[in-house]
């Protein structure tokens, strides 16, 4: 990437690989289960998955027949994903690319953008980009989901430290939250073997009317939201938020 796209996540995401291994197996099935119901997808159709991350979604996806397109910003994610996809004979079309650089245009039948992967630039135009360029890259009457945490759950929850073990590793998170542009400001600090390591993250946090008027204004329609996979309401007590849009067309 050009030194200009440069940006907090360059560093950290590889640091963060480890904690995609704490999340259990049945959630991420139940997760797939749902995305693949609410978008409407079936084997042979196609879906963009930006960010794809090291394939926790996509690579479920591929097994049931869809044709998946995978885009990360990095690359040991890419290169994992598409080590894991060759061992069990999965097809994955893979790109590196920002978020707001991507190009594709009336390609896919379902896109998604999936767990908190969405408010990472500071300007909020670079954010509503990235919605855009998944309107654009769906076919017309395609399906787009937003699965982010929620920012009224995380006032009403909110914790300054939070320590975990994920292996042989402890995770420290210091947290900070600036109210002018609801944006949570973190710090991360990995500790292994005696070799500690410490990332800052800056990721802007959405409440639920905030996205509604965010997909709109990118030409969404039928918009829907829901605080869980079992189709719950959002609400102060829903920590994420699955949002659906629809590219009107067809």
């Amino acid at each position: 990437m050009a030194k200009k796209d440069a940006g907090w996540w360059d560093e950290f995401f590889p640091a963060f690989r480890p904690i995609f291994d704490k999340m259990p197996r049945r959630t991420t099935n139940a997760e797939v289960r749902f995305i693949i119901k609410k978008l409407n997808l079936r084997s042979g159709r196609k879906f963009l998955d930006c960010p794809c991350g090291i394939g926790r979604i996509a690579l479920p996806m591929a097994r049931q027949g869809i044709k998946v397109t995978g885009v990360d910003i990095t690359e040991s994610y890419l290169e994992e994903l598409a080590r894991k996809a060759r061992a069990r004979g999965l097809r994955l079309d893979l790109h590196r690319a920002d978020m707001r650089r991507i190009d594709f245009d009336s390609q896919f039948d379902a896109a998604g953008n999936l767990w908190t992967s969405f408010g990472y630039f500071k300007k909020e135009s670079d954010n509503l980009l990235v919605l855009k360029n998944l309107f654009k890259a769906l076919k017309p009457g395609g399906k787009f989901m937003l699965h982010i945490i929620n920012r009224d759950w995380i006032m009403a929850n909110f914790e300054a430290t939070d320590w975990y073990n994920v292996g042989d590793m402890k995770v420290l998170e210091n947290r900070g939250f600036d109210f002018a542009t609801s944006t949570s400001i973190g710090t991360w600090t990995f500790i292994r073997k005696g070799q500690e390591r410490s990332y800052d993250n800056a990721i802007r946090m959405y409440s639920y009317h905030e996205l509604l008027d965010m997909f709109r204004k990118v030409g969404f329609i039928d918009i829907e939201g829901w605080g869980s996979e079992k189709e719950e309401p959002i609400s102060l007590r829903s920590r994420m938020m699955f949002v659906v849009g629809t590219r009107p067309g067809r």
